[in-house]
């Protein structure tokens, strides 16, 4: 048995620890002491994930797959949330079944990719994976929670290229839901039109070009119909995106103070509780969503860079570790684990930079959120015990 591997324990730590600095700030002693009353369960989720043999986990895999089903079932009738049903409410804490469903489909997955040597882009290939992905992502939209959902379909996309499928065929497998987000705005589309018919046409000839872009337009068109049976709050995350500064005090206010806040912090920052955006209250869910937001304020560049680099050593040694892993299951589950914190890292900066729509992603480690602390902790443990356990 090897030592355990201190390059993704230190910065673990580091993070977390940073987190509750942020919380504190953002939050108050109140949100602090109830993500502290989390700490314990998510260190003992990371000693369950490092001790238990991955082949127990293998064949636990359709139970565990089966059980966080049925929670995403169960919370949309029991469920509590403002206009929402996401979580339990069990005392004073609450359970998200979600971030649970991340983590049983990459197990399933996993198990399922095992037995294959390659995967195809076929039909019959693409099949289950996709509908292993699917399922769990539609509960989870229909809470509703998009932001979630779409986690997964970065995760089958991460996992699928880590199986052999070509990237060009993963392009056209998320063809139709690509163009569907981008048909939201007329001019996102004709880009990613455009680019689709330069890359189908150099790589796959006139044939299968016409027919990705035939695909493309008719999941563009449905986006502007679609967009009147989005909720309320989605419809303005996207107006916000294309076009924050048009409403700066209505629609855009989020990411307009947002990118206002990061940008004041300079290159040291304010100070620790000094944030003139954050205690102001300017900022919107500064404590979960917006977190980042304030680190750029209160620490500025310097720490900004520092929070990135210790993701990007986790994230890097992740792939490190699925690379050299002599067992395929074990190696998917670690890009699977590496596609769920990249994913949700990028999207929730994106978000806060301008880059993509604002979501409800929280930043791993750092942003308030129990059942997110938890399930981080046991994807640390679970490639923890990839590294340094025998099969």
């Amino acid at each position: 048995m090897k030592r355990l591997d201190l390059t993704i324990i230190i910065p673990t730590l580091l993070l977390t620890a940073f987190g509750m600095l942020v919380i504190y700030s953002t939050g108050g002693s109140h949100y602090l002491i109830r993500q502290l009353i989390f700490l314990p369960f998510a260190v003992a989720g990371l000693a369950a994930g490092y001790l238990l043999p991955r082949r127990v986990l293998y064949s636990l895999t359709e139970p565990l797959y089966a059980v966080s089903l049925a929670l995403l079932l169960l919370v949309l009738f029991l469920g509590t949330g403002t206009g929402t049903h996401r979580w339990f409410m069990l005392g004073p804490v609450s359970f998200q079944p979600s971030e649970f469903a991340k983590l049983t489909t990459v197990i399933m997955l996993a198990k399922h990719l095992t037995g294959k040597r390659t995967t195809e882009f076929s039909l019959r290939s693409l099949f289950w994976p996709a509908v292993i992905c699917l399922v769990p992502a539609l509960l989870i939209a229909v809470e509703p929670d998009l932001s979630s959902a779409l986690v997964l379909g970065a995760v089958l996309a991460a996992m699928l290229y880590w199986q052999g499928l070509r990237p060009l065929h993963i392009l056209l497998l998320f063809t139709p839901l690509i163009s569907f987000a981008a048909g939201f705005s007329l001019y996102t589309w004709i880009v990613f039109f455009l680019f689709l018919g330069i890359i189908m046409f150099i790589r796959a000839g006139i044939g299968r070009t016409l027919i990705a872009l035939a695909t493309s337009s008719l999941f563009g068109l449905l986006s502007p119909v679609s967009l009147s049976l989005l909720k309320g709050y989605q419809q303005v995350r996207l107006r916000s995106f294309f076009a924050p500064w048009l409403d700066p005090h209505g629609v855009g206010w989020n990411a307009i103070q947002s990118r206002i806040a990061i940008g004041s912090g300079r290159l040291i920052g304010k100070g620790f509780h000094r944030g003139t955006q954050n205690r102001l209250g300017f900022l919107p869910n500064r404590h979960t969503d917006f977190a980042f937001s304030c680190i750029g304020e209160e620490f500025g560049l310097v720490g900004s860079l520092a929070i990135l680099g210790l993701f990007a050593l986790i994230i890097r040694r992740f792939l490190v570790i699925a690379r050299f892993s002599q067992y395929r299951f074990s190696s998917l589950l670690c890009i699977g684990c590496a596609a769920i914190l990249g994913y949700q890292v990028f999207v929730n900066i994106g978000m806060l930079l301008g880059l993509v729509p604002v979501t409800g992603l929280v930043l791993p480690f750092i942003s308030y959120g129990g059942s997110a602390l938890v399930l981080n902790y046991i994807i640390v443990g679970l490639v923890l015990n990839v590294a340094t356990k025998p099969e």
